[in-house]
């Protein structure tokens, strides 16, 4: 069914920045049904060390679609809006933005979400990154209970391995609804903040499904020699970290030295000072390093 988000305007109104943040910890999300657009905001450094608390602490890209799909010609894809709902098994529904019109098969990209945020608002910026070619899969995670309101829920995730379930749940059920235009090769991860600490474990250990990951704002303490290491040998290609702050920088540049130390291309890009956020500034930078990140994929 069709998100009732789906008249919302491509362009996001920033509020004002609260106190900064630290590294890792998320900005809120956006509700459900019709309300405003995202806020650029962090939340208190306490939700944060309970989200970290929450993880625990601790192939190569497929050929361009399927041939015979390809030469015969899949129907256009059909959707009541660029934003859909999707039913996922075990799981709350996640949110995908759809390549509408299109005639073979299309890559996904999951798009996670950072501690009380919202689904809608990553498929929102992503969609507005890639543009409309792509699946862009969002995980909605569990609801946080110190949500704004009922009409105002905010998500997080409980940890790595319940994230990496939803997603292959959500996989699983993307090419079961579409499965003449899903492409069945590897994915792009990205995640901001929480979902950028969560994922960076998922490819540590599932290099082959996601090669390429963009991490905003997060994910970097996780790239010990030992995990840079495994995602390389189990087919890890490239990282992008995007900081829209100093310490994220710093940060980032340690992290990339370990990956390259592997054998892993890596490229930290970093906006103007802007806070821990992944819209405006930060989704611009990540929009001019998106080639990069995906050279030599032909199916992008």
């Amino acid at each position: 069914m069709a998100f009732p988000f789906a008249f919302l305007s491509l362009s996001l109104v920033s509020l004002p920045l609260l106190a900064a943040a630290a590294l890792g910890c998320d900005r809120p999300g956006r509700s459900a049904g019709p309300v405003p657009a995202p806020p650029s905001v962090a939340p208190a450094p306490a939700r944060e060390e309970a989200a970290q608390a929450a993880d625990g602490g601790g192939a190569p890209a497929a050929a361009a679609g399927d041939a015979a799909a390809a030469a015969a010609g899949a129907a256009p894809l059909r959707a009541d809006a660029p934003f859909v709902e999707l039913p996922v098994e075990g799981f709350p529904s996640a949110v995908v933005s759809v390549p509408i019109g299109a005639t073979a098969r299309r890559p996904v990209l999951i798009a996670s979400h950072g501690n009380y945020d919202r689904p809608e608002w990553q498929c929102q910026v992503w969609r507005d990154i890639v543009g409309d070619g792509v699946f862009v899969l969002c995980p909605r995670g569990v609801a946080r209970p110190d949500s704004p309101s009922a009409s105002d829920v905010r998500f997080t995730y409980e940890s790595n391995a319940r994230l990496e379930q939803e997603i292959d749940a959500g996989l699983a059920a993307l090419r079961a609804r579409f499965p003449e235009h899903v492409d069945p090769g590897a994915v792009l991860y990205t995640g901001f903040s929480l979902g950028a600490i969560m994922g960076s474990a998922i490819a540590a250990r599932r290099a082959a499904l996601f090669p390429r990951l963009v991490l905003v704002e997060g994910g970097h303490d996780k790239w010990t020699p030992a995990t840079a290491k495994a995602f390389a040998d189990g087919g890890g290609q490239r990282v992008l970290f995007v900081c829209a702050q100093s310490g994220c920088s710093a940060a980032a540049a340690a992290a990339a030295a370990r990956l390259d130390k592997a054998g892993v291309l890596v490229r930290v890009a970093r906006s103007k000072e802007a806070g821990h956020r992944y819209d405006g500034p930060v989704a611009e930078e990540t929009r001019r390093a998106l080639d990069w990140l995906i050279d030599g994929d032909p199916r992008w």
